[in-house]
């Protein structure tokens, strides 16, 4: 019987009874099924190796399975003993069945006379699918045949279209991965050979109607035999029965194994072949051949089929994606030796070009060239290039100029003279030649000349060379008459060129002269362009200890001379001037030789056209003197407002003066209460801390002579941390102190840097010392120090954080002013601040302030890190609390 999928069915029985296995085998034969009954496990396992079978039916006709045969009673029987022994080995027979990857997914189904749910539960425990008791309803057992061989064939469907859908999976994406005819053929036959289960392959292609049937590849042969010929002949044998549809012969006769074919079958049981048709005609064929026992079912024979029309329609692609990148080739070399001969204008040098670059693309042994000279309508101008040999023969050696001009001369009577292939008197007199193809020379109806392509052998070109010559020969024609036309118009140039010539040195002229003009003003002055490239530097940059001469700056970037001056603020500067078109104006400063130099910079955006900013012109102006004479009436301000700062300088001594006070004060009363022994140590203590205070006192008043006579504190490197803790200690005996908290969160890592110790102290003791002010009742002043990245690199951050009262928003502005303060009337002088602000930029730092009203305060010193010459610094030493800066007016 035939399931609905076209698979037939297989009934293996296997039963301890033969009566009883025959009558199975009947019955199920009587409802159209193939069944055998066997007695034998070792039967059933050779008959499941030979076929594939549907259905595994194990008759038992033991009474009882479960239980061990060694306690068996003694009134049973012999046959019992037997019948219970037989049942054991067919549950083992059952687990080596579900065991096995082939037949793990096989329907088995057990009668059995035993009723007890115990032993049906074992027997479904080693994998039977269904357990029928004895006796049964004929109905009932046919059911459940039908129903097993029902699943068992649905899914050897399922699993024969997923191995399908899986072979053309990968036929496809090798298909798919290239446009190489072998790589195709090869790779279809690896996927067939491996998926079919095959020991053996073969493809066989023809390259055209009028020639044979070619073995193109093979796989899984011995490579130290050659089986061409044997495979031609197994072609030649099995194609008359193909008939248009593939193949399949399982087992291989034993008429088939003849001649050579006979060698190469040896061992061989199956074989499937397939032809390769495109457009109803045969191009080709696969042959697999295997030697297992049914390797190949029906089902395959659609599948080969369908894969054959694939891999013909991928080969047909390939031809057609060969001949395109052919066409494309030809194209490129065209158009590429269109290009070439139109860059060249002299006659030598074009016509040596061509015959070079024609004779490598074609493969010609020799190739060459010979048009007329347009000056001499008698005489021919010639190039050749050979394949094997480079010798040089005189010009009149190598063709019979006889019968090329005689070719001309008749040519001209032609409209358009045909591409002619030459076996005798040739134009080459060459002896080895054996065939020449001439192309003419045509232009404008005129004959030019001729191309020639010599052959040492038979070959003939193609029709798509012959198209190939006629396109070079119009590129090479068109190329020839524009060399005349050139050197015709070569000798009409002089004047013109003589022309060119005066205007160009009257441009040179007026060029000197407004270089002069540039150099002669009394600036320094450059100009770049949008890719910030030097393209003018007058004279005057090039003066100075420093400058740097216009030859060694024209044309290089910007950045690569001015390398001194930050790359970032330069730029942006530029860029500004660029984008927004607006005149900048800035002051600069810079050491020059020791001396301040201050420079009035211009950065002026010049168009062309009136169209955008083309370039821009800096300008930079020395306003030394000028800068010189505004301080002096700026200090002659200060001078009178010396009278103003009193005030100011008595409430900055007061604060020391009151240490020294309370310093005294508890001296005093320490020597009338301290045993002696510990007198001596407080006494050098607050000794200490008084001459401190004292040199502080002398400190602040140098600092109103400093405010008169523009003197600069001395700055030595010095740590940060350490004069925090000395400035600490010097206001440990302060009044508010008792009530408010210190903490220090010091950063050890911190360098040195130059600072004046005592200012520093000053500053310090000012923020300290608001900080006291600001928190009226408890509070907590946090002193921290840590690195801080900026701008200019790298700096040092001294924080004063307090919990206060705050700064109202509209006073932020106006702290640091001289004379503003928010204390009341006689607390604060408002300099404080002022002075601190100073002393911070006189040490090329920053003071920051942030607070918020009601919530506290912080202030922010920032302080760069100190740089030796011995850390890369370059140039000469600068005074202290400067650093170097490059102007753009001077280097």
């Amino acid at each position: 019987m035939s399931s609905p999928f076209g698979l037939s069915d297989r009934i293996i029985i296997l039963s301890d009874e033969t009566k009883s296995a025959h009558a199975l085998e009947r019955l199920l034969e009587a409802d159209g099924y193939g069944a055998r009954a066997l007695t034998s496990f070792q039967a059933a396992r050779d008959s499941m190796k030979r076929s594939e079978i549907s259905l595994l039916v194990l008759n038992l006709s033991a009474s009882r399975i479960k239980g061990s045969i060694i306690g068996v009673s003694e009134d049973d029987s012999g046959e019992s003993l037997r019948r219970m022994k037989w049942a054991h080995e067919a549950l083992d027979f059952v687990k080596e069945v579900r065991s096995s990857k082939a037949t793990s997914e096989l329907p088995v189904l057990v009668i059995s006379k035993s009723q007890t749910p115990q032993d049906k539960v074992a027997c479904l425990n080693v994998g039977a699918s269904d357990y029928i008791t004895r006796p049964y309803q004929r109905a009932e057992l046919l059911s459940r045949v039908r129903a097993h061989l029902r699943s068992w064939n649905y899914e050897r469907e399922r699993t024969d279209k997923f191995e399908q859908l899986n072979v053309l999976h990968a036929v496809s994406s090798v298909l798919a991965s290239s446009l190489d005819p072998d790589v195709l053929v090869r790779g279809t036959l690896s996927v067939l050979v491996k998926s079919f289960g095959a020991d053996m392959g073969a493809v066989f292609l023809r390259n055209s109607e009028i020639q044979p049937m070619n073995l193109v590849a093979s796989e899984g042969f011995d490579s130290r035999v050659d089986y061409s010929n044997a495979l031609s002949e197994l072609y030649a044998r099995t194609a008359p029965l193909m008939n248009g549809k593939p193949l399949l012969l399982e087992p291989l006769p034993d008429s088939g194994r003849k001649g050579l074919v006979g060698e190469m079958l040896q061992g061989v049981n199956g074989l499937i072949f397939a032809p390769i048709g495109l457009q109803g005609k045969t191009v080709g064929a696969i042959c697999l051949l295997s030697r297992k026992q049914r390797a190949f079912a029906g089902s395959h024979e659609d599948l080969i089929l369908t894969i054959c029309n694939q891999l013909s329609v991928a080969l047909e692609n390939a031809r057609l994606y060969v001949e395109t990148r052919k066409s494309a080739a030809q194209l490129s070399f065209v158009y590429n030796l269109g290009n070439n001969l139109m860059t060249s204008l002299e006659m030598d040098e074009l016509l040596g070009y061509s015959v070079f670059t024609v004779g490598k693309s074609l493969e010609c042994d020799v190739c060459a060239v010979v048009v007329k000279s347009s000056a001499d309508p008698d005489s021919l101008i010639s190039a050749r290039f050979t394949r094997l040999h480079d010798e040089k023969p005189d010009q009149a050696d190598w063709y019979h100029a006889g019968r090329i001009n005689a070719y001309l001369e008749t040519s001209e009577r032609a409209i358009q003279p045909p591409i002619e292939i030459r076996y005798k008197e040739g134009f080459l007199r060459d002896h080895l030649v054996s065939s020449e193809t001439i192309v003419p020379l045509v232009f404008d109806d005129s004959m030019l000349g001729a191309l020639i392509c010599g052959s040492y052998t038979t070959r003939s070109f193609s029709a798509d060379d012959h198209k190939l010559l006629g396109a070079v020969a119009q590129q090479l024609s068109l190329a020839i008459r524009n060399t005349e036309l050139y050197r015709r118009t070569k000798d009409t140039s002089i004047n013109l060129a003589v022309e060119v010539s005066r205007r160009t040195q009257e441009i040179e002229e007026q060029k000197r002269f407004t270089e002069k003009i540039i150099d002669s003003l009394p600036v320094s002055l450059y100009v770049v362009d949008r890719d910030m490239r030097i393209v003018a530097w007058n004279r005057n940059r090039e003066v100075g200890g420093r400058g740097i001469s216009r030859e060694e700056v024209l044309g290089k970037n910007v950045f690569q001379v001015l390398t001194r001056q930050r790359r970032r603020m330069l730029e942006d500067e530029f860029t500004a001037v660029f984008r927004s078109g607006d005149l900048v104006r800035m002051e600069q400063e810079s050491w020059i030789e020791g001396q301040k130099k201050v420079w009035k910079i211009s950065k002026i955006p010049m168009r062309v056209d009136n169209a955008e900013v083309t370039h821009v012109i800096t300008v930079g102006e020395d306003i030394t003197e000028q800068k010189k004479m505004n301080e002096a009436v700026i200090h002659a301000e200060k001078l009178a407002s010396i009278g103003r700062l009193a005030a100011g300088v008595v409430h900055e001594i007061n604060n020391p003066l009151a240490t020294i006070s309370a310093c005294a004060e508890a001296l005093t009363a320490r020597m009338d209460d301290l045993p002696a022994g510990e007198i001596s140590t407080d006494f050098s203590e607050y000794l200490q801390i008084i001459r401190d205070e004292a040199f502080r006192c002398k400190a602040i008043t140098n600092s109103l002579l400093d405010f008169s006579h523009q003197r600069q504190a001395d700055k030595l490197p010095g740590d940060i941390n350490q004069i925090i803790e000395q400035t600490l200690h010097l206001v440990k005996h302060h009044p508010k102190l008792g009530k408010m908290a210190i903490i220090k969160e010091l950063d050890p890592s911190l360098t040195p840097v130059f600072v004046n110790e005592g200012q520093m102290k000053q500053i310090f003791i000012a923020l300290i010392s608001n900080a006291f002010d600001a928190m009226e009742g408890d509070g907590t002043l946090t002193i921290r120090t840590r690195w801080v990245e900026s701008e200019g690199g790298r700096s040092i951050c001294a924080e004063f954080i307090d919990t206060g009262c705050g700064i109202p928003a509209s006073c932020l502005a106006k702290i640091f002013d001289p004379f503003f303060t928010t204390k009341p009337l006689g607390r604060g002088t408002g300099l404080g601040l002022s002075v601190c602000y100073g002393i911070v930029s006189e040490h090329g730092g920053k003071i920051e302030v942030v607070s918020t009203e009601g919530q506290g305060s912080t202030f922010q010193i920032l302080l760069p890190m100190h740089c030796d010459s011995s850390e890369g610094q370059v140039g000469d030493r600068l005074p202290e609390g400067f650093s170097y800066l490059e102007m753009e007016g001077a280097l």
